[in-house]
């Protein structure tokens, strides 16, 4: 492996900790992580792409991208494609080799096991990774009535640490697997790219960058100079540059929703008289009968009419944004001119102004996820503070840390992992985390993220979040145990804390968390406390086998062990005291 190369892989695997595992699989970490960054710009985990182990089908990283989310299990899959009502995938494959050359056969059998992966019926043999890609991938087509923008797209890379040359024969190779997937007859494109050293490393340091789109913007005005903005416009854009802001050149739409106050609501009555008016060819009106769209950038730079807009957010207009995505195919669309105000700052107290204002026009409902209100921010700083005695840091702002080496990736906690561990932990349903984070909260409507809740159950939650993740990847906790982590995070807060939780406004559960917090920054406490929690799961009784915990009944199941475990600890102290 070339010097630069092995130097970025290092300070990759220090960056996630995982400087333990076997190079080859560092490699293949790396290349996953660079080459989906590239195709999704929010955050995920690295155990949530890596395929590589036996029985991998020559895949060691795949990935499924459906509207712009990366979706990991079949609730999320059903909850983000049912709330849009359309449906654009793309499923995304890699293979991994060390070696500073470029092989045929190793070529060929990806492509062999990419095919069987496809297939009716596939005769390889499957680890557990990829079969349940292949449980979700044939889902989709069972809901292939929302495709109604595109059929999927199918994109192979396979990465060594060689360089690419255009080598007759391997070309050769790859042309015919292209043809060969695409005559499978279910996807819009096909591609496969080979990446040697220099493309690769190229992708990885694309990752520290932040999304950027040039579009034209000709119909504009300079708004007055504003206290904290560097400059602001207002104006109108036709719909063919409006359409360059929101989605890649794969139609698939930017994840740049993540600071707007709402999710996309689907096919609600507002969005259907948007859609109404494009259907009926009323382009000249949309214009005027719509609020417009806001977007808050932290750079801009002009040239003429052409304005490069860097690390920027649509903080209102989603529902606009998804219907014309949506749309887009309607002939004459063309002629629809979308009303646009950018504002460029850097100052997140005026961002988040500027997104309550905005959106204060239509209404807000309660239970949805606002990733920018006082709470977020607050949280934010709560995990700045406790950062003196645990580093751990709290991604409020999709991938606002990427571009800080000094923290690790590990110490990252976002939103939806916030969600989804202070549900499992402190809200006693770890049954119910599945799925799109945005509907785990409706599920907890009025139970998350509200106006007075202490921020310590939120902040030691994300630390046993840490802390779990720590201990798989040291073996420490069996790995095929990962699918039950909520569960076992469960298992930690009654351990730690009991039964009975104080209200989550009060001094009491402040005070019963800092004893918590302790117990977890000191490793080798926190080790013994999810052993044992280790230990009681699978002495539960609980079905082992089964791929996911969704049903109620098995949080009963581990109630009753954690009390048997006690009583048990309870009858042995008062035995040794008599």
């Amino acid at each position: 492996m070339d010097k630069i190369t092995k130097s970025l892989l290092d300070g990759f695997s220090s960056q996630y900790e995982i400087e333990s595992k076997p190079e080859p699989t560092q490699f293949e970490h790396f290349c996953n992580y660079s080459v989906i960054s590239k195709l999704f710009r929010g955050s995920f985990e690295l155990e949530d792409i890596h395929s590589g182990s036996g029985g991998d089908c020559a895949i060691d990283g795949v990935a499924l991208i459906v509207n712009g989310r990366l979706i990991l299990d079949e609730d999320e899959l059903r909850d983000v494609v049912e709330s849009t009502s359309y449906l654009d995938a793309d499923i995304i494959f890699i293979q991994s080799k060390t070696s500073s050359s470029f092989d045929g056969s190793a070529i060929g059998s990806f492509i062999h096991g990419v095919k069987d992966f496809l297939s009716d019926n596939p005769k390889l043999v499957q680890n557990e990774k990829i079969k349940k890609m292949k449980e979700i991938w044939e889902i989709i087509f069972s809901m292939s009535s929302y495709m109604v923008n595109r059929r999927p797209t199918c994109k192979l890379y396979y990465v060594c640490t060689g360089k690419w040359i255009d080598d007759q024969n391997l070309t050769a190779i790859i042309e015919s697997g292209t043809s060969e997937i695409e005559n499978i007859g279910v996807f819009e494109s096909v591609s496969i790219d080979p990446l040697g050293a220099s493309e690769l490393q190229k992708l990885f340091h694309e990752t520290k960058n932040k999304l950027s789109s040039t579009i034209t913007f000709q119909n504009r005005i300079t708004l007055p100079d504003i206290s904290g903005v560097s400059e602001a416009y207002l104006g109108i854009i036709p719909f063919s540059e409006y359409i360059k802001l929101i989605q890649d050149e794969n139609k698939t739409i930017h994840s740049i929703f993540d600071d707007n106050v709402r999710d996309f609501q689907g096919n609600n009555p507002v969005n259907k008289k948007i859609k109404k008016t494009l259907e009926e060819s009323k382009f000249d009106l949309f214009c005027v009968l719509n609020n417009g769209v806001t977007i808050v950038a932290s750079t801009l730079t002009p040239a003429g009419n052409r304005f490069t807009i860097r690390d920027y957010q649509v903080v209102n207009g989603c529902q606009t944004s998804h219907v014309l995505h949506d749309c887009q195919e309607i002939e004459g669309i063309e002629d629809v001119y979308v009303p646009i105000k950018v504002v460029v700052t850097e100052n997140d107290e005026i961002k988040t102004n500027i997104t309550l204002a905005t959106n204060s026009q239509t209404e807000v409902k309660t239970e949805q996820l606002e990733a920018l209100n006082v709470f977020q921010k607050k949280l934010e700083m709560y995990y700045s503070a406790e950062s003196k005695s645990f580093p751990l840091y709290y991604e409020r702002r999709s991938q606002q840390y990427n571009s800080d080496t000094g923290i690790k990736k590990t110490q990252i906690i976002s939103i939806p992992i916030q969600i989804k561990s202070f549900a499992s932990m402190f809200l006693n349903s770890p049954n119910l985390v599945s799925g799109y984070y945005g509907t785990i909260v409706r599920r907890f409507h009025g139970q998350i993220f509200s106006d007075g809740h202490k921020y310590s159950p939120y902040y030691v939650s994300g630390l046993a979040y840490y802390r779990i993740e720590q201990f798989f990847r040291s073996g420490d906790l069996k790995s095929d145990l990962k699918k039950a982590r909520f569960h076992l995070m469960y298992l930690v807060r009654l351990l730690a804390i009991g039964e009975n939780i104080a209200p989550f406004n009060s001094n009491k559960l402040d005070k019963t968390c800092e004893q918590f917090k302790s117990s977890l920054i000191d490793e080798s406490k926190a080790l013994g406390i999810f052993t044992t929690a280790q230990v009681i799961f699978e002495k539960s009784g609980i079905d082992q086998d089964k791929k996911q915990y969704k049903s109620e009944s098995e949080n009963e199941i581990l109630l009753n062990a954690y009390r048997a475990h006690k009583n048990l600890i309870n009858s042995t102290t008062e035995a040794t005291l008599d």
